[in-house]
């Protein structure tokens, strides 16, 4: 039987579905759940684990700090601040051969558009920008929008204006197929479409679970655009959201309790499992 643990949630919001959902499961099997605000005061004590939802520059203080004292963080703090860096993370994908989109850094101020990109914020964070720029024009207004805001280039893969977002929790993936937000809307049209990951084709499937041992997470996304030339990656976040997907919140108090009792490693060793 598992000895009862201390299972901490760094976040800002431990209300969030997911994180309420897991939290309510580890209390249901005689687990103690705290919660650590990324801006307050640290709580006292030592976790058995962590389960790391914010990616600002405390709570990534505050896990590393954890991490130093032996304790196990999902995803690690290295590997969560090293995603916010969409340079670093474009290099690294492709470096493995990961289907990353081309990404270079530039400046925004004096950036000419010949032929349609995407820009976003080189720093990935809430509320950052992600635009589609077809012009020059564009750019230079956004430029005064945005003033001396480090952004990353991505040439516009021409795609069928779907967003195929894969989670993974552990190994564990799921799926959902969400409009994308550079294409043009379509009144009355649905912006969100189930995708059972059973229908996914296998080497997207596997280039899900690759992605974690890229990048040394356990709890990560990668969106994914269906193009011409295959699958394209365009992102891959640490610990998002997953709202609405039968099975994750399990999976994620069952990653918590191996974690938190030694019987798993953190960070980028998932078994190869699916969710059907």
């Amino acid at each position: 039987m598992t000895r009862p643990l201390r299972v901490r949630l760094l976040t800002a919001d431990p209300g969030h579905p997911l994180l309420a959902a897991a939290a309510a499961l580890l209390r249901a099997g005689g687990h103690t759940v705290d919660t650590q605000h990324p801006a307050a005061p640290e709580e006292p004590g030592r976790p058995d684990v962590c389960l790391l939802k914010a990616r600002t520059p405390q709570a990534l203080a505050l896990a590393a700090r954890l991490e130093e004292r032996g304790v196990p963080v999902v995803n690690p703090a290295a590997a969560t601040a090293f995603c916010q860096d969409r340079q670093r993370m474009a290099d690294r994908a492709l470096a493995a051969g990961l289907p990353f989109a081309p990404t270079r850094t530039a400046d925004l101020a004096g950036l000419d558009v010949p032929e349609p990109v995407v820009l976003k914020s080189l720093h990935s964070r809430r509320g950052d920008l992600v635009a589609a720029v077809p012009d020059t024009a564009t750019a230079r207004r956004l430029a005064a929008e945005w003033p001396g805001e480090p952004v990353v280039v991505q040439p516009m893969a021409a795609n069928d204006g779907w967003d195929h977002k894969l989670w993974a929790v552990d190994g564990r993936l799921f799926a959902e197929r969400r409009r994308s937000e550079l294409a043009p809307p379509v009144p009355g049209a649905a912006t969100r479409a189930a995708l059972p990951v059973a229908e996914l084709p296998a080497h997207w499937r596997d280039l899900a679970l690759a992605a974690g041992e890229v990048f040394g997470l356990d709890v990560y996304g990668v969106d994914v655009l269906a193009t011409a030339a295959g699958p394209l990656i365009v992102d891959v976040n640490a610990f998002p959201g997953i709202r609405g997907q039968a099975g994750a919140p399990e999976a994620l108090a069952a990653l918590a309790v191996a974690a938190g009792t030694g019987s798993r490693r953190p960070a980028g060793h998932a078994a190869a499992r699916t969710a059907g």
